[in-house]
């Protein structure tokens, strides 16, 4: 385990994190500081306690959306059904017998 230093909110603070994990620290603790930060600018003087509150309850949120969101992608990637993969094929058909088409006639000219 390492001890990692980091700063938010203008306070310094010691972590411990496994080994190898110090820069990941360092990268969440300066995006949690700039959240932390930007409420405060935000709220005015609300006590640290109550801000950082805020601040983990807005990253928890947006972990939120982002999680529904990508649940919604996932379910979003269902199967076409036949009628839509035949109607794409007849689509690519058509779209390649014009281009043989205009190959032909360039063929000729």
């Amino acid at each position: 385990m390492t001890q990692v230093d980091i700063r938010v909110n203008g306070r310094d603070y010691r972590v411990t994190c496994e080994d190898g994990q110090e820069e990941r620290l360092q990268q969440l603790s300066a995006f949690f500081d700039r959240r932390v930060s930007s409420l405060g600018n935000d709220l005015g003087q609300i006590g640290d306690a109550r801000l950082m509150l805020l601040a983990a309850l807005t990253v928890c949120d947006e972990l939120f959306e982002a999680r529904a969101r990508a649940g919604d992608l996932e379910e979003a990637e269902t199967p076409m059904d036949l009628d839509t993969v035949g109607g794409a094929s007849r689509a690519v058909d058509a779209a390649a017998a014009r281009i043989k088409d205009m190959a032909d006639r360039l063929e000729d000219a």
